[in-house]
């Protein structure tokens, strides 16, 4: 599945919806992550009182509930009144827990555009510094 495929499938679940009390938007993101057997899930954002999960936590959370760990490719997107399709990067905890769901997917690749993708540890600053320090 080439960017483009995976960018329009993530923006194709996205169904923003007001929230009643807070007037906040939930589904408003959407993303869809390759699985390393290649198979694809998809999910959208939902905030609640002062708990937010973002699309790709969803998407890798379906991904798990199917006994996969591992993926290929993953995007969010999001749109704007006009339907025009954004990609955006993962967040810092999005980051975290794609490398903690399995340690190999470091090396997944992460969309930020149709032509362009970077390597998930490229994205986590020094994700191997752990520096034993003397502090005498």
């Amino acid at each position: 599945m080439d960017n483009k495929e995976l960018i329009r499938l993530a923006a194709s679940v996205i169904q923003p919806k007001k929230q009643v009390k807070t007037g906040g938007l939930v589904a408003d993101v959407g993303s869809a992550v390759l699985s390393e057997s290649g198979n694809v899930f998809t999910g959208v954002c939902c905030s609640s009182g002062c708990a937010h999960f973002c699309a790709e936590t969803i998407a890798l959370g379906s991904m798990m509930t199917k006994g996969e760990y591992k993926f290929k490719k993953i995007v969010a997107t999001w749109k704007n009144e006009e339907g025009e399709i954004f990609v955006i990067p993962p967040c810092g905890n999005c980051r975290q827990l794609m490398r903690d769901i399995d340690e190999d997917n470091l090396s997944s690749e992460v969309v930020l555009d149709v032509s362009k993708t970077v390597q998930l540890k490229e994205l986590i600053p020094y994700f191997d510094l752990w520096q034993r320090t003397d502090l005498k």
